[in-house]
């Protein structure tokens, strides 16, 4: 049998890629999202304001089922964000009286100015879309 080389002693038996979940799930980036598969509780999110960390949870479900974020819609009593494909995640009880709405929208990128949105009165009734026009870098969800 033949002797290992030095270069060799130090390299992992296991040459399989490992990767660690930082708590936003994995999914292999070759393999891109597909809402059509996913089942109707995949493709919405009952938004709590008392719950603890709503808006990564949001994105964490969101991100099992959708691609990147193309545009959201905000209207009264829910919020869809659509992706790329078009395919949309309603996230029901979160709308623009809600106080995680700001955070949600900073976090898909959405083009909008903070002050104006905070600054409409708690029964606006009308709607409002935004386009995701801050790119993601690749594996920033992974960071969190």
């Amino acid at each position: 049998m033949a002797k290992m080389s030095k270069q060799n002693e130090h390299r992992p038996k296991n040459k399989d890629k490992v990767i660690s979940d930082s708590g936003w799930g994995i999914k292999p980036d070759d393999q891109p999202a597909n809402a059509g598969a996913t089942g109707a509780e995949g493709r919405q999110y009952h938004y709590d304001p008392q719950e603890e960390d709503a808006v990564r949870k949001i994105l964490r479900q969101m991100r099992l089922g959708f691609n990147t974020p193309d545009r959201i819609l905000v209207e009264p009593g829910k919020t869809t964000i659509y992706d790329l494909n078009g395919d949309g995640f309603e996230v029901h009880g979160l709308s623009f009286s809600s106080k995680h709405l700001v955070e949600l929208l900073q976090n898909v990128g959405a083009g909008f100015d903070p002050q104006q949105l905070r600054g409409l009165p708690k029964d606006y009734d009308g709607v409002r879309e935004y386009t995701a026009t801050r790119s993601w870098a690749w594996g920033a969800e992974r960071t969190g």
